[in-house]
């Protein structure tokens, strides 16, 4: 009777769903016996496809395939003359979704951003000295913890992330700043000044929106199941947390200009006074 009672309430933990994650997504990373970050990095991509699309699964090994495989074996086999899926696959019909999943800005590596002036005196005096700064941005797709630069992502992440993604950062579009600053340089010195930009990251893990779940645990026609949900759990959008694209930016202020650190930096002029 105890083991009965264990059982049974450790087979409702399994049923019960992960808690929600981005866009009320069930993160499926380690419900499953294959690896779920491949799985979602190749059903969503990085291109921001939004369109309809039809998987294929098998549960024991993970294999995926794609609409390509539609009534062809070894993901389908004829009962009575007529198509139906084999035990073991397993059907998966929907769209992908790029909502966020989190976002955080970090100062960045202080950088030279002007001209070098030298003062070849023996006393200290100001030197007009111009600086110059663009913003940047960068992508990068992680899978299960191998992160590569992406470039496809940018074509729809800026526009995505510009209208829907409410921050204030060049995702979008490079902005340039231009200034000239009156400087004090000591005696025989070169100055410069140097940045350090505050960066934002946006982080997206791609969903996939289930719009129809298809199985058939006999190979009987009969026997398929179909419905609207991820195997028949409960939930219909899932994601899988090690697989999520990176969006880097640089943060901008009120005013459009980047927010960003400025300090003078100076060395001992040298040869450029002998």
């Amino acid at each position: 009777m105890g083991a009965a009672l264990v059982s049974a309430v450790a087979s409702l933990a399994l049923a019960q769903p992960a808690q929600a994650g981005p866009g009320g997504a069930v993160n499926i990373r380690g419900q499953e016996s294959w690896d779920t970050d491949r799985m979602m990095s190749r059903v969503c991509g990085t291109d921001g496809d939004t369109g309809y699309q039809d998987w294929y699964v098998n549960i024991a090994t993970g294999e995926l395939r794609d609409h390509a495989s539609w009534r062809k074996a070894p993901v389908w086999h004829k009962d009575d003359g007529k198509w139906t899926l084999q035990p073991g696959w397993e059907r998966f019909e929907g769209r992908c979704e790029y909502p966020v999943a989190a976002s955080w800005t970090y100062r960045d590596d202080w950088r030279r951003i002007s001209e070098t002036r030298t003062n070849c005196t023996d006393s200290g005096y100001q030197l007009m000295l111009a600086r110059d700064y663009s913003t940047s941005t960068s992508y990068t797709h992680t899978v299960g913890g191998s992160t590569s630069a992406t470039a496809s992502i940018g074509s729809w992440f800026g526009v995505s992330a510009e209208a829907n993604y409410s921050y204030s950062w060049a995702i979008a579009d490079s902005v340039g700043v231009s200034h000239t600053d009156l400087i004090d340089i000591g005696p025989r010195k070169t100055a410069w000044i140097e940045a350090s930009p505050t960066k934002r990251v946006v982080r997206v893990n791609p969903v996939f929106k289930v719009e129809s779940y298809t199985w058939n645990p006999t190979g009987k026609r009969a026997d398929v199941v179909d419905v609207n949900t991820w195997r028949g759990r409960g939930y219909d959008r899932i994601y899988s947390y090690g697989n999520y694209i990176d969006g880097v930016a640089d943060e901008l202020k009120k005013d459009g200009t980047p927010k960003m650190t400025f300090r003078k930096k100076d060395r001992s002029a040298g040869s450029e006074c002998d």
